[in-house]
């Protein structure tokens, strides 16, 4: 892929996305830690670059971060507590490779290197993202927990690029909770 035609969608200065993390985190934490082996789907798997999940729309954050082990029917309300939501605005344009639509068939890929148990190949498809010479920001991919939803994957390269503009822990407002719980048919424990 290092010598294919890069496709790049650019994202404007302003947008906002969303996080859901951990209180103990900051809201634009690009893990893994150093020294720490690779977690998720698109982290690197020789530890040269750090990545940051973000989602187009609380909903997918929410199905990425709690709906990992389906079929999820309770969630426990301690858990949720120890969340935080986040809204991110864009800084700068970013220029990221989508990993959906008709760019899949452009870059000899499927739906399943983003939707895939194969973390090895997503994380591969990722360093050779990472080290094409167009220099890309991240990629943008369906969630695989919701793939109505689109979520973000984004290179520490591009760490200056974002600023938190808003966030509350996830149990603070009520309704959005409910509302969230309501559209996965997931109940609540303590």
């Amino acid at each position: 892929m290092a010598h294919a035609r890069l496709p790049l969608e650019r994202v404007p200065e302003g947008t906002e996305w969303f996080r859901i993390h951990s209180r103990r985190r900051d809201a634009l934490w690009f893990g893994p830690a150093p020294g720490k082996k690779p977690v998720n789907r698109f982290d690197d798997p020789l530890g040269h670059f750090r990545v940051a999940y973000f989602g187009l729309s609380l909903e997918g954050c929410f199905a990425e971060t709690f709906l990992r082990n389906p079929p999820v029917r309770i969630l426990s309300l301690a858990d949720l507590a120890e969340r935080s939501a986040a809204v991110v605005r864009v800084r700068r344009e970013l220029r990221l490779t989508p990993l959906h639509g008709a760019a899949l068939a452009r870059l000899g890929v499927t739906a399943e290197w983003t939707s895939g148990n194969d973390y090895a190949a997503s994380r591969q498809l990722a360093r050779s993202l990472w080290e094409h010479p167009r220099q890309p920001d991240g990629l943008i991919y369906r969630c695989r927990h919701d793939d109505g939803e689109l979520a973000v994957a984004i290179f520490d390269r591009a760490r200056d690029a974002f600023e938190v503009t808003g966030g509350a822990p996830l149990t603070g407002d009520p309704h959005r909770l409910a509302a969230l719980l309501n559209r996965y048919d997931v109940g609540l424990t303590r």
